[in-house]
C-alpha cells in the first residue's frame, strides 16, 4: 500500500524538468498526443498573441483616432469661443462707434464756423448786457491752428458788480456754441461806484473752438462722414 501511494505521488506531482521535456518531445506531426498541460500553455500564447495582435492592429488605431479628434474638438470648441467673444466684442465697439460718431457730430455742431464768429460775438455781448455788465471792449485773437479744430481767443473787457459777472459766466455757459474760460481778472475801480456795491474790471480770457477744415483730408472716412452729416443738420 505504501509503495501504490508513493507511486501514484509521483505520477500526479509536478514537475518542470518533465514539461520542459514534454515540449523536446514533441511530434509536431500529431499534435493530438501532445500533454495536456503543453496544449494548454500554447492555447495561452496564442491567445495572449492574439490579443496583442488585435490591440495593435484595430484597437490602437482606433483609440488613436478617437484620442486625435479629442483635440481636435477642443481645439474648435476654444476657437469658438474666440470668435464669439470677439464677435460680441465687434458690435459692442459698433455700438460704441455710432454713439461717438453721434456725440462727435452733435459737438460739431457746437462748433462755430467761419462766418458765425461775428454772430457768437453778438451773442456774448448780448448775455453780458442781460446780466448787467457793459463791455469795454470784446477782441476776437488770432486763431491757434491744433490737429483736428482751431482755437478762436476771446478777449473780453467789462465792467460790473459781482453777481453780475457770476450771472455773465452761468449764462456764457449756456450758449449753444462752446466757449470756455480760460482765464479771468476782478479788480475793483476806485471812483466808479455810486452805491455799497463795488463796481469790479472785468478781464476775461475765453475761447471758442471750430473745426479744422484743412485737417478733415487726413481724418478717416467715419469722420469725414460725421463731419459732412454735421454740416448739412446746420
Amino acid at each position: 500500500m505504501i509503495k501504490d501511494s508513493a507511486a501514484s505521488k509521483s505520477k500526479t506531482s509536478f514537475s518542470f524538468e518533465d514539461f520542459n521535456n514534454s515540449f523536446k518531445s514533441l511530434d509536431p506531426q500529431n499534435m493530438g498526443s501532445w500533454p495536456l498541460p503543453v496544449k494548454f500553455t500554447i492555447y495561452v500564447f496564442v491567445f495572449a498573441f492574439v490579443l496583442v495582435l488585435a490591440y495593435l492592429l484595430l484597437i490602437r488605431p482606433v483609440r488613436d483616432e478617437i484620442a486625435a479628434a479629442e483635440g481636435q474638438k477642443q481645439s474648435l470648441l476654444t476657437e469658438y469661443r474666440e470668435k464669439d467673444s470677439k464677435l460680441r466684442n465687434l458690435q459692442q465697439y459698433q455700438s460704441q462707434v455710432e454713439q461717438m460718431e453721434s456725440t462727435f457730430g452733435q459737438l460739431l455742431l457746437q462748433l462755430p464756423k467761419e462766418t458765425e464768429i461775428p454772430g457768437l460775438v453778438e451773442d456774448i455781448n448780448y448775455t453780458g448786457v442781460g446780466s448787467g455788465l457793459q463791455f469795454d471792449n470784446i477782441n476776437v485773437e488770432s486763431e491757434v491752428k491744433k490737429d483736428f479744430f482751431v482755437e478762436l481767443p476771446i478777449a473780453i473787457k467789462g465792467r460790473g458788480d459781482f453777481h453780475s459777472f457770476g450771472a455773465f459766466v452761468s449764462a456764457l455757459a449756456a450758449l449753444p456754441r462752446i466757449v470756455t474760460i480760460d482765464d479771468f481778472e476782478i479788480a475793483p475801480l476806485a471812483g466808479k461806484s455810486k452805491s455799497e456795491v463795488p463796481v469790479l474790471g472785468l478781464t476775461i480770457h475765453s475761447k471758442t473752438y471750430r473745426y479744422n477744415d484743412s485737417a478733415a483730408k487726413g481724418t478717416p472716412n467715419n469722420a469725414q462722414g460725421a463731419v459732412k452729416s454735421s454740416g448739412g443738420a446746420s
